[in-house]
C-alpha cells in the first residue's frame, strides 16, 4: 500500500509527530472478529483502516469502549448502501450499539484520531456524540460508498475512499492551517490526558470556559472527559506492554491503583486483570 502514502503523504503529522499519535483502540471488540486486516495511516484526521468479518463470537460478547473519535462503517457485498458515521462514545456499549453489524458481514472502517475527525463537507463531529447518522445523508459522493461496498479488495476500498476525501478535505481546510481545537487535543494528547481544563488554559492562552465551549460544540465532549478517554487509552496501551497496574496508576497520574481499577471498569465491564488474560489470549492485541 507504499502508492497511498506516496500519493497523498502526511498532511497534517511529520513521521516524528505520526509517532506520538496515539491510536484510538478497540481491542475488546476486534478481538472477536475474523480475518482482521489494518492500516495504518495517521494523517488528514484519519488514524487507520480496517476490515474484518462478524462472528457469532463478536455478536454475543463483543463491547464498544470510549475512544474519544468516531468511525465510518461500510457494510460490505450488500446490493444496497448501509454505511454509518458513528461519533464517540462515553461509556462502554454491548456491540447492539452498532446496528450496522451482522452475523457473518464483512466491514471496512475509517476511524479518525480523537478530536480530528473530519466528515464529508465539514459536517460537526460533535452533533453525533453517543449516536450515528447515516453517510449518505451527508455525503454526495454515491460512487465512491458504492465502490467501497462492491469491493472485495482492502487496499482497494483505502484507495476509494481516500480519493473522495482528501480533496474534500483541502478544499474545506486552507493548505497549513489547523482548527484550533487541534492545538488543544494535541496538548491533552501529549500529556497523555493528565491534564485539567485550568492547565489547558494556561498552556493555550484561552479561558477555561472558551475551552469547554470550543469542545462541546466542535468535538462533542467537555475536556475533561476527552482526557479521561485520552488516559484511558494509554492505560490499554501500557497493559498491553504488560507494564505494572501501580506503575501506570502512577505514570498516568491517578491517585491510586484503586482510582486506576475503578475507572478501567467503568469504561470496559472488566478488570485490567481480566483484560490481561484476553491481550494472553493472542487476539486483543489489535486495534
Amino acid at each position: 500500500m507504499i502508492d497511498i502514502l506516496e500519493r497523498y503523504g502526511s498532511y497534517d503529522s511529520s513521521p516524528k509527530e505520526k509517532e506520538q499519535i496515539i491510536v484510538p483502540k478497540q481491542p475488546l471488540m476486534v478481538q472477536h472478529s475474523e480475518g482482521y486486516q489494518f492500516f495504518d495511516y495517521r494523517a488528514y484526521g484519519i488514524s487507520h483502516f480496517y476490515r474484518f468479518r462478524v462472528t457469532q463470537e463478536m455478536i454475543e460478547t463483543a463491547t464498544i469502549v470510549p475512544d474519544g473519535t468516531v468511525d465510518i462503517v461500510f457494510r460490505c457485498g450488500q446490493d444496497h448502501l448501509d454505511v454509518s458515521c458513528y461519533g464517540a462514545v462515553l461509556k462502554m456499549h454491548t456491540i447492539d450499539y452498532a446496528s450496522i453489524f451482522h452475523l457473518d458481514d464483512i466491514i471496512f472502517g475509517i476511524r479518525f484520531l480523537p478530536g480530528k475527525a473530519y466528515l464529508p463537507q465539514g459536517y460537526p463531529i460533535g452533533s453525533i456524540t453517543e449516536t450515528s447518522i447515516p453517510l449518505p445523508e451527508i455525503c454526495q459522493d454515491q460512487a465512491m460508498m458504492e465502490g467501497i461496498t462492491r469491493s472485495d479488495d482492502f487496499k482497494e476500498q483505502i484507495q476509494l475512499f481516500l480519493n473522495s476525501y482528501i480533496p474534500d478535505y483541502q478544499n474545506y481546510y486552507s493548505p497549513g492551517t489547523r482548527p484550533f481545537s487541534y492545538c488543544m487535543v494535541d496538548e491533552i494528547t501529549k500529556v497523555v490526558g493528565v491534564i485539567n481544563v485550568n492547565e489547558l488554559s494556561q498552556s493555550v492562552g484561552y479561558t477555561p470556559r472558551y475551552i469547554n465551549r470550543l469542545f462541546n460544540n466542535e468535538i462533542g465532549l467537555p475536556p475533561k472527559t476527552f482526557s479521561k478517554i485520552i488516559r484511558f487509552q494509554n492505560v490499554l496501551l501500557a497493559l498491553g506492554k504488560n507494564q505494572h497496574i501501580s506503575t501506570i496508576a502512577a505514570d498516568m497520574g491517578y491517585y491510586d491503583q484503586s482510582h486506576l481499577l475503578k475507572e478501567f471498569k467503568q469504561f470496559t465491564g472488566i478488570s485490567p486483570l481480566n483484560y490481561r488474560k484476553s491481550l494472553a489470549q493472542g487476539t486483543a492485541l489489535r486495534i
